[in-house]
């Protein structure tokens, strides 16, 4: 490798980012394997649960997702009777059911079970923080 090329890996946020993205998403799909989900549904569920109500819009913004993207989760969950769809005027606020809540406790060992992973090889610290920046940055991306 030139030494453009490797500047160009290494400096490159893009490139990083996408990288690390990739790693971090193979780590999280063998942690959610046994919900039945992948970790973008389970995260969306999560907040199903934790706020009752909110339209499609909200969790778009909120799970940064297209409303389009979250359309076709919202299908699959509905027929996976995990969640309902109620129409309130021209919104549409999405509920848990009896079993979308069921879900809470499998998702939750999941998402503990990957940030031990994670937090073993990068570090408690270094993980905290590393997740600290990433998510301030997205916020300034969406600003």
């Amino acid at each position: 490798m030139n030494k453009l090329s490797k500047i160009s890996q290494e400096c490159c946020l893009y490139f990083t980012a996408n990288s690390f993205s990739r790693l971090i998403s193979e780590m999280a799909d063998e942690e959610f394997r046994f919900t039945g989900m992948a970790p973008s549904y389970a995260y969306l569920m999560l907040l199903v649960v934790d706020e009752p109500g909110l339209s499609q819009n909200e969790l778009s913004t909120k799970i940064n997702l297209k409303p389009s993207t979250l359309t076709r989760f919202f299908d699959k969950l509905v027929q996976r009777g995990m969640v309902n769809r109620v129409q309130n005027g021209r919104e549409i606020n999405i509920y848990a059911t009896d079993k979308g809540h069921k879900t809470r406790i499998l998702i939750e060992s999941a998402l503990n079970n990957l940030h031990k992973k994670y937090s073993l090889i990068l570090g408690e610290d270094f993980a905290a923080q590393l997740t600290a920046d990433i998510n301030k940055a997205t916020n300034f991306m969406n600003a």
